[in-house]
């Protein structure tokens, strides 16, 4: 199959995500990215993540052997509600990794990326929000063993669209939260686009379940990129409210399917602050 009908399956998959994330949604309450905070308030998320891989997908979509790869990464994700409909967004991660090619040992840690963007609450429509954002990012350090590792210096810049709705399930509240997005990478690098979906449920007032589908594509060649690239990974994380602005996170996600791409596990502990 040649990449552009691969690319094509890939946003069908997706469009039929989304429908189905979207669909017998009813207002509620909501807690998710895609709506705005409140002004003059914010939210402040650190997670440690803890990744390894030893199988990649190959160009046919098959799990092949890979050699070790293994990753550690502490993020500080931010939001601020500027005005009513505005928030200012801002990441920052320290990376470590190891790719053990053979008995050699090949590592780098460091800052690896820097966010910084803002998003705009559009208005609602058939009870749903849309809204619009747009980030630029600073790479530190280069992507390991990813094929469409960026480098030290490299500067994207990313607009993505978000829908958010909410819904009550049996008498459960809920919501879905859905960022369609595309990066643009200069300096010979392939562009990317992305589709993720995020399901959110409380079961009790103070837990909250999260189950999160994140799809990566590769949307046009590049010097530094040798084939096409497709990521698909499921996720599962629970978040528990422990006092009205700290939550304790505790998750994990697996790349599931994917073209060209590590076959990923990784687990992660997150801290939530709201102010």
């Amino acid at each position: 199959m040649n990449p552009s009908r691969r690319r094509a399956g890939f946003c069908a998959r997706i469009v039929m995500c989304i429908l189905a994330a979207t669909s017998g949604a009813s207002p509620a309450p909501a807690w998710a990215g895609a709506w705005p905070q409140p002004e003059g308030e914010g939210q402040i998320i650190t997670s440690y993540f803890s990744t390894e891989a030893d199988e990649a997908f190959g160009p046919d979509g098959k799990v092949r052997p890979k050699t070790r790869y293994t990753k550690q990464e502490i993020a500080s994700y931010a939001e601020y509600g500027w005005t009513k409909d505005t928030t200012l967004l801002a990441e920052i991660a320290y990376t470590k990794d190891d790719t053990d090619f053979f008995g050699e040992h090949h590592r780098q840690q460091g800052l690896s990326r820097a966010e910084l963007g803002a998003r705009y609450a559009i208005g609602t429509w058939q009870d749903t929000l849309f809204s619009v954002q747009a980030l630029a990012a600073l790479h530190g350090t280069s992507s390991g063993d990813d094929p469409a590792s960026s480098r030290r210096g490299d500067i994207d810049g990313e607009v993505d669209i978000t829908l958010g709705r909410s819904f009550t399930l049996l008498g459960i509240e809920g919501f879905s939260d859905t960022v369609i997005g595309y990066r643009l990478r200069p300096g010979g690098r392939a562009d990317e686009a992305k589709t993720n979906i995020t399901l959110g449920i409380r079961p009790f007032s103070r837990t909250m379940l999260l189950l999160k589908s994140e799809n990566f594509a590769t949307v046009s060649g590049g010097h530094q990129t040798a084939a096409d690239v497709t990521r698909n990974k499921l996720g599962l994380s629970l978040v528990r409210e422990i006092t009205p602005t700290i939550s304790l996170e505790l998750g994990g996600m697996k790349t599931i399917s994917g073209r060209n791409s590590l076959r990923e596990t990784s687990l992660n502990l997150g801290l939530w602050y709201r102010f």
